[in-house]
C-alpha cells in the first residue's frame, strides 16, 4: 500500500514537472508574431492608434517615427535576470539552488532595446520585423 502511494506521487511529481518546463512563457515569440502580424493590411495611422505594445511585454522608447516607407517603433523588453544565492552551503560542494520566486533584492533588472519596423506601401503595412538584442 505504501509502495502503491509512493509511486503515485512521483508519477504525479513527474507529470507535474512535465508541463511546467513544456509551457511556453506568456510573451514567446509565436505571440508576438502572431499579434503584430494581424496590423499587416492595415494603415499606418491605424497601428499608431492601436498598437498596444504592453500586450506582448515590451514598452515603448519615446514616439514612432513615421516615413512614406517606414514606420519605426524603438522599444525594450524589461527582462529579470535571477542572481544565484547558495541557499543552504551545507548540501553539498558545489550546490547552488536557484530560488523560484525573484525577490527584487536577488535579481537583477534587464531592458533588452530593440526596433520594432513596419514597412509601408502607399500607406499600408506589408511587412513587419524586429531587430535588436534578443527580442
Amino acid at each position: 500500500m505504501l509502495f502503491r502511494s509512493c509511486v503515485a506521487c512521483i508519477t504525479g511529481l513527474f507529470a507535474l514537472s512535465l508541463v511546467a518546463c513544456s509551457s511556453n512563457p506568456p510573451h514567446s515569440t509565436l505571440n508576438r508574431d502572431a499579434y503584430l502580424q494581424q496590423f499587416i493590411g492595415q494603415s499606418s495611422q491605424y497601428i499608431l492608434t492601436h498598437l498596444q505594445l504592453s500586450q506582448i511585454g515590451y514598452q515603448q522608447l519615446g514616439t514612432a517615427q513615421a516615413t512614406p516607407q517606414l514606420l519605426h517603433y524603438r522599444i525594450i523588453r524589461p527582462v529579470r535576470v535571477p542572481i544565484p544565492m547558495a541557499q543552504h552551503p551545507t548540501t553539498g560542494i558545489g550546490a547552488v539552488p536557484l530560488n523560484i520566486g525573484i525577490p527584487s533584492h536577488e535579481s537583477y533588472d534587464v531592458a533588452l532595446t530593440c526596433d520594432l519596423y513596419f514597412r509601408l506601401q502607399q500607406g499600408i503595412a506589408t511587412a513587419v520585423y524586429v531587430s535588436g538584442q534578443r527580442c
